[in-house]
């Protein structure tokens, strides 16, 4: 069975490797012109299930994820022994602001008490803030709804899912949150440096998603657009150091996430019994050798165009 990992303060053991879901709810990743991106509602909760019987036990999803709440009900919402994170978001208003006061705490209400109905759960193990800024963290609207919900007996641990250094910073020097998800990969290390140490220190646990960088770490590079043509050759040369071959790369590249201690696990957008097996292999074979951990610091980027895909001109 897959090992397990503390789960910061929440005394939860988690598996090193989690399942994320957006791949499963809705079109995600990088076009190719061989295959389907997701799979059939009946494949995707085969999926699920085999994930569950693998032993991975954290399941990721949100309301944003198109039908993945509703797949991850199904297949694993009364199954025991698996944990649901997901997640809720801060609207917009007309002129594009966030909302505040009695409109917020109505969509965040709302937003909740569709997603226990949806996922089959009494009690929603980890509700994360989807996309928390630092304004948001410092307002602590969410938060202290999110803690009502948590007294009320619906929510177990809170999480927060961020980009960018700052609004992790935030997010753990507030004290609110449990656990705080974060993109870190081969080429996007910059979470490493002060945001990792700063959660361990507060014992938040650390969810990395993004470990193959919405594909940009397969042979799915190969169909990134001109226009990342600097991205699609540093996953070249990250293919030719530390893996061979493209069909190699994906293990390598969440055995590296898997490497730094501070991770509680690593949550892998597997679509297919392939993709999740590779997942599985990695989770065997564990942390990279220091020669190669050597070599992947050497592959680190920092332009943040390149490495958050919301910045890429594909969906």
């Amino acid at each position: 069975m897959i090992t397990t990992r503390p789960f910061g303060r929440t005394g939860l053991n988690i598996s090193c490797i989690s399942l994320g879901t957006v791949a499963l709810g809705l079109e995600y990743g990088i076009e190719s012109p061989h295959e389907s991106r997701r799979p059939s509602e009946e494949d995707a909760i085969r999926l699920l299930e085999q994930a569950a019987d693998e032993g991975i036990n954290l399941f990721d999803t949100a309301p944003a994820y198109g039908e993945s709440e509703r797949l991850v009900g199904q297949a694993i919402g009364r199954r025991q022994g698996c944990h649901i994170a997901t997640k809720v978001s801060v609207p917009l208003d007309g002129d594009g602001k966030a909302l505040q006061g009695t409109p917020l705490r109505e969509a965040v209400k709302a937003s909740l008490e569709k997603s226990l109905r949806i996922l089959r759960r009494e009690v929603i193990d980890i509700v994360q803030i989807h996309n928390a800024t630092v304004d948001g963290i410092g307002r602590g609207e969410v938060a202290d709804m999110l803690l009502k919900a948590r007294d009320e007996g619906k929510v177990r641990f809170l999480g927060a899912s961020v980009y960018g250094e700052e609004s992790a910073l935030a997010a753990v020097n507030s004290g609110h949150f449990d656990c705080l998800q974060v993109a870190y990969n081969v080429l996007d290390q910059r979470m490493s440096g002060r945001v990792f140490p700063a959660a361990a220190q507060a014992g938040v646990g650390i969810l990395v998603r993004s470990a193959l960088l919405k594909g940009a770490l397969t042979e799915k590079s190969r169909f990134l657009p001109p226009e990342l043509h600097v991205l699609q050759r540093a996953s070249e040369r990250a293919r030719e150091k530390l893996a061979g071959t493209w069909q190699r790369l994906p293990e390598i590249a969440v055995r590296f996430c898997l490497s730094s201690k501070k991770v509680a696990t690593v949550l892998v957008g597997a679509s297919t019994r392939k993709e999740l097996e590779q997942a599985l292999l990695a989770a065997k074979a564990g942390p990279l050798s220091e020669e190669l951990l050597g070599q992947a610091a050497s592959l680190a980027l920092t332009d943040e165009h390149l490495l958050n895909p919301s910045h890429w001109p594909i969906g």
